[in-house]
């Protein structure tokens, strides 16, 4: 009787459905656990460890087809990306102006995009399974994520948020493993830990626990053991060069629909000076504002601003800020805006300038205008921002010593080659001005605060980062996090800051992990004809 009444409500046979079911709920819910991993909420910042649990399903997907494997690698990346950046939804309502429906539209399919290389790291796995040795699995994995990853950040100008490794901030030991294989490496090894893990549990549900699974424990063992080892020694090993200069951070908090509206932005400004004057009479030394906090093309402001710019040129100590460039251009409009960081030396002699090099897509410019240039109306840009062509060092005086600074802006700090080529220079410091008030109060500032941070580790140089809004803070080469401000409060935080540092492994060979990874999938796969493993029996090939 029962069985009737299940085939009236679902016409398909209860064997297919359990089987449908499964094939749906599993990578959405280990995708769905993994993307909550990266929202700021005390429990996800308590689970990292799991991280590696999440992979646990492919481990147990056998699979035949390329599209079954890719389909269920889809559905894990789909609700992975819905879950961790679902604060597009708010963003794009609240300060874009887009309608509701169409927002959740978009975050559906920058995740759906974002879920195509998950896909394909899915299947290619499940793919290797038979073809190579068992022990090649696991490492195979984590090669075919880290590649993958790293795509993800290059293609169509690169979205490299949310990287796996990203989930180690703020623990170490772990997190120190960043000064050696860098955030990519991090992401490797999580991956390589759930494939470990994951051959544990089929050997133990095969068979038992039993001699077979044994080395995997002990690799299990080897791998954390050495990872934390690692970490703690890159961590404790910081020296510091020359006395410290006193630092302020200058978080203006200008709302957004305030901050480019003409009869509020002198008021803007003056905010930013007074709190600059409160933060000199502390002993700070040398000034940071955020991304735009001049928000006028700082070489010819209007009549009505000229006094109050030069103001923030005569400050009597060296000032970093954000403001807008222009360039001519040979479009129909003659001239393009630039988002720059400007440097005035505090004695009004010199001025140093930088030019935004990687520009955000749809906030800055609109990619692919021929396909997505009906957006415009809906975005707000009615012109493309034009990026500049090389990095900066500004070079300093303050408190008696010459101070190399690198800046940022925003988005630039997501990308780790990036911010690596002008470590390659030597600074003394790393800066990231940025304006995270489109933001609000979701999840975004605090995901990009932590990766911005974790250049810091990377490269074993101080980084300091200024926000409109929030979240500002400095994060030292060892993993500490200095001077960390709350979202939407206005405040100056003078702090002395050492211009400590590390010759990070990182730093030497920048995205080492990422080559190597790239190498090794070819070799396999030059190799996968001339394998002995079998194709339909994995276990054959213990370690």
């Amino acid at each position: 009787m029962a069985d009737v009444i299940f085939r009236r409500i679902h016409p398909l046979p209860p064997d297919r459905f359990l089987s449908l079911s499964s094939f749906l709920a599993i990578p959405l819910f280990a995708g769905t656990f993994l993307g909550f991993l990266f929202q700021n909420h005390p429990m996800s910042q308590s689970l990292w460890w799991l991280a590696p649990a999440a992979f646990l399903p492919l481990w147990f997907d056998d699979s035949a087809s390329f599209s079954r494997s890719f389909g269920k690698g889809f559905l894990f990346g789909l609700a992975m990306n819905v879950a961790g950046l679902f604060w597009l939804v708010s963003t794009m309502t609240h300060y874009g102006h887009v309608p509701v429906a169409l927002a959740v539209f978009g975050d559906f399919l920058l995740s759906a995009y974002m879920a195509l290389f998950i896909g394909l790291f899915w299947s290619g796995t499940v793919f290797f399974r038979g073809k190579i040795p068992s022990f090649l699995l696991p490492p195979a994995a984590a090669a075919l994520w880290t590649v993958l990853e790293g795509f993800r950040g290059i293609l169509f100008t690169g979205f490299p948020w949310n990287p796996l490794g990203s989930l180690l901030f703020g623990h170490p030991p772990f997190l120190g493993m960043a000064a050696l294989v860098g955030t990519t490496g991090m992401s490797f090894l999580l991956v390589l830990s759930g494939g470990i893990l994951g051959e544990i549990l089929r050997k133990v549900r095969g068979r038992g626990l039993r001699r077979t699974s044994l080395p995997w424990f002990a690799a299990l063992g080897v791998l954390f053991s050495f990872w934390a080892f690692a970490g703690y020694h890159a961590l404790s090993s910081v020296r510091e060069k020359g006395p410290p200069v006193r630092i302020a951070l200058i978080q203006g908090n200008i709302p957004q629909d305030q901050k480019w509206t003409g009869s509020f932005v002198k008021s803007s400004v003056d905010r930013y000076l007074d709190l600059s004057r409160e933060a000199v009479s502390k002993g700070a030394k040398l000034l940071f504002w955020p991304e735009t906090a001049l928000p006028v093309v700082w070489t010819s402001p209007p009549p009505a601003l000229l006094s109050t710019v030069k103001q923030a040129e005569s400050l009597p100590v060296p000032l970093i800020t954000g403001t807008l460039g222009v360039v001519r251009t040979d479009d129909d409009e003659g001239y393009a805006f630039t988002n720059e960081a400007v440097a005035f030396s505090g004695t009004g002699d010199s001025v140093q300038s930088y030019r935004k090099r990687h520009l955000v897509p749809f906030g800055e410019y609109i990619p692919l205008p021929w396909l997505f240039g009906w957006l415009r109306p809906i975005t707000g840009i009615t012109g493309d921002m034009r990026s500049g062509k090389k990095g900066a060092l500004f070079v300093l005086r303050a408190d008696g010593q010459a101070i190399r600074v690198a800046p940022f802006i925003c988005y630039e700090a997501l990308y780790p080659s990036l911010v690596h080529q002008m470590a390659l220079r030597d600074p003394d410091f790393l800066v990231v001005l940025s304006d995270d008030a489109w933001f609000g109060r979701s999840d975004a500032p605090y995901q990009l605060f932590r990766q911005s941070l974790l250049r810091a580790v990377e490269n074993g140089i101080p980084l300091i980062r200024v926000a409109n809004t929030g979240l500002s803070g400095v994060m030292e080469p060892d993993g500490t996090v200095l001077a960390k401000t709350s979202l939407f409060t206005r405040q100056e935080v003078t702090i002395p800051l050492h211009q400590k540092r590390r010759e990070t492994f990182y730093r030497l060979h920048g995205e080492w992990v990422f080559r190597l990874s790239l190498l090794f999938i070819l070799c396999l796969l030059a190799g996968v004809p001339f394998c002995g493993a079998s194709g339909k029996s994995p276990e054959r090939t213990d370690p």
